[in-house]
């Protein structure tokens, strides 16, 4: 009886540390991401600065260099972008983008927004949005980057602690 115990409780201790650890894997994910999408911004704005390529065909090239969802969800944009143009994917800009679970609302606002307005204007306003949306992903990876560092070890630590708990109580 005693080692089954034992080993519950060992059981008990790990999937809460897990579930500690993926809290705060989930941080860092979103910085991840914003990170991500400044790369994509920068290589969408070179594709069509330098290789003179459509907005479809920058993405395209653009999301290829990317690690993570975020090259996949963009992927669909690109191909959405392709077969009905650039000025009927809103839809598909949102549905994509919202699909994204590390980032919060206000992270999706921005790429939204930086997304449907691309395409809808001449090439130089187009660069100017991609630097104010660089810009304001900038200041959200700083905020990313400090709940990070100020939640990711309280997590882990309240995961192992309320699997202590949990255990204690249990015996």
């Amino acid at each position: 009886m005693i080692f089954i115990k034992i080993i519950i409780s060992i059981v008990i201790l790990f999937i809460t540390s897990y579930i500690g650890i993926e809290m705060a894997g989930a941080l860092k994910s979103r910085e991840e991401i914003l990170t991500d999408m400044i790369t994509f911004l920068r290589l969408v704005q070179n594709e069509m600065m330098y290789m003179l390529n459509s907005l479809p065909t920058a993405y395209e090239m653009s999301r290829q260099r990317l690690n993570t969802e975020l090259k996949n969800v963009l992927g669909a944009i690109s191909l959405d972008m392709s077969k009905f143009g650039t000025g009927k994917v809103d839809a598909s800009i949102t549905n994509n983008i919202n699909s994204i679970k590390s980032l919060n609302e206000y992270d999706k606002e921005i790429i939204i927004s930086t997304l449907k307005n691309l395409g809808r204007s001449d090439l130089e306003s187009q660069y100017n949005i991609i630097e104010n949306g660089i810009t304001i992903i900038n200041k959200q990876i700083k905020e990313a980057n400090e709940i990070k560092n100020k939640n990711s070890k309280v997590y882990k630590t309240i995961g192992v602690i309320t699997g202590l708990m949990i255990v204690i109580i249990f015996i």
